[in-house]
């Protein structure tokens, strides 16, 4: 069946995982559980997403001080990988831990690219026309401080 690799440019909310938690009430604790369920981490080639989809951030307590602090734990305790040549993965913090991250949240896609194979080499590309709003309403992430508006390019492959 092979692999697919997805290449997407959003516009949305950059916010290091440390001021999210912080900010974790009871009036915005849906909100945040959501922005960490659809977010990934800023990571140029590492493997920090790889231990952040390791963390159940979604189906925790229903208690905003529970899992404030679960997650607080849980992010500060867990960074990257190194994975070495013979398979074994080893568990690392010494590119730091979790919580000193950025997590990205798409808010507005601007583009898609899908690439479908088994081992796939060579270039792939996509265009849109400028035509389009590049405005983006965040009005429900309002409570949020020390959020940044920023253009996203990520990538996924599974």
């Amino acid at each position: 069946m092979g692999k697919c690799e997805t290449a997407t440019a959003s516009i949305g909310i950059k916010i290091l995982l440390s001021e999210l938690i912080f900010q974790i009430n009871e009036t915005n604790f849906t909100l945040i559980k959501e922005m960490l369920k659809c977010g990934f981490i800023e990571d140029n080639n590492g493997y920090f997403n790889e231990v952040y989809g390791s963390i159940d951030t979604f189906g925790l307590s229903n208690h905003f001080l529970e899992f404030k602090e679960h997650l607080t734990n849980e992010f500060k305790n867990n960074g990257s990988y190194h994975k070495l040549k013979n398979g074994i993965v080893i568990p690392t913090i010494d590119d730091g831990c979790l919580f000193d991250k950025f997590l990205l949240v798409p808010v507005k896609q601007i583009l898609e690219i899908d690439r479908w194979g088994y081992d796939r080499y060579g270039s792939n590309c996509l265009s849109r026309p400028i035509d389009f709003d590049l405005s983006v309403n965040i009005e429900k992430y309002k409570e949020i401080e020390k959020k940044e508006i920023v253009f996203i390019l990520g990538q996924n492959s599974g």
